[in-house]
């Protein structure tokens, strides 16, 4: 029972620096999970759930964007344990594989950001001053600085490489068989038309709240990218509908605020970059 309970409340960056085979057995956890449901869903001959289109799929869509962003602000204040301890890994993990990531991708992932923000190199989706070259960097190269914590972590060796070009294998594996179960239970027509769009759109979301508040949205330089509080316009808005995200200079400085917005005054003038390294 202790065991049980240590799984639905543990940190996953924590259990990956414990067990070099952590994210390996997780995912695996996760493929034979989506696989038996898949295999459940064949043998009873389930059927999709929205087997056809239907005219309120245009309202149903426009909910789940804004359901999907919420949820992706979840997941991120999951990772910092922002949520009671009883219930933050299971939630983190219910919208995990409702946004398409998984929980522990989110979370290991994520702590590196903090660790390395804006450095180039390190930080797993560093900011350029154009969005979109931010979302292709984004996109790209998260496997590849999630294999780079494995080094980081546990040495760089021929066999670790080895055993992490299998482990990246099993991942995409386990993508493919989340989505598939996804198609299955909804549905392929409310899958591609409805569900799918809006968990990009909520996808594109974070990655522009992460974008404009490392100073993307001013359209500064490569050099002049930082963490930065935001609160005019759009913004202003966005801290009163996700829990004060745009306050994010105040939540690389302090994690553990749920809602940052609430200790941020937002009149003060932003810190220079050299000003924020210093204070990190």
């Amino acid at each position: 029972m202790k065991i049980i309970k240590r799984a639905l409340t543990a940190h996953p960056i924590n259990q990956f620096k414990k067990n070099p085979r952590f994210y390996l057995m997780y995912d695996g956890f996760w493929l034979a999970v989506c696989a038996a449901l898949l295999v459940v869903m064949g043998v009873t001959g389930f059927r999709p759930v929205l087997p056809g289109l239907a005219w309120w799929y245009l309202p149903v869509f426009m909910v789940l964007v804004f359901a999907f962003m919420w949820a992706q602000v979840t997941v991120h204040n999951c990772t910092h344990g922002n949520l009671p301890k009883s219930i933050n890994r299971v939630v983190g993990e219910i919208l995990g594989l409702i946004i398409l990531v998984r929980f522990a991708s989110w979370d290991i992932v994520h702590m590196r950001h903090h660790k390395y923000s804006d450095d180039q190199r390190r930080d797993p989706h560093p900011n350029f001053p154009s969005f979109w070259k931010t979302v292709k960097h984004t996109i790209v190269h998260t496997e590849i600085q999630l294999q780079q914590q494995y080094y980081d972590t546990w040495g760089d060796t021929p066999a670790h490489r080895r055993s992490e070009a299998f482990r990246a294998r099993v991942s995409y594996g386990t993508n493919f068989v989340l989505v598939a179960c996804w198609v299955w239970l909804l549905g392929p027509v409310f899958f591609l038309t409805v569900f799918f769009p809006a968990n990009v759109l909520g996808g594109l979301f974070i990655i522009h709240f992460n974008w404009s508040t490392h100073n993307g949205e001013a359209g500064k330089t490569i050099d002049e990218m930082h963490p930065v509080n935001l609160n005019h316009g759009y913004y202003a808005w966005g801290n009163r509908l996700f829990c004060g995200i745009y306050a994010h200079r105040t939540h690389h400085e302090r994690p553990y605020l749920l809602n940052p917005a609430r200790q941020t005054d937002f009149a003060s003038a932003t810190r220079s970059r050299e000003q924020w390294e210093q204070a990190a």
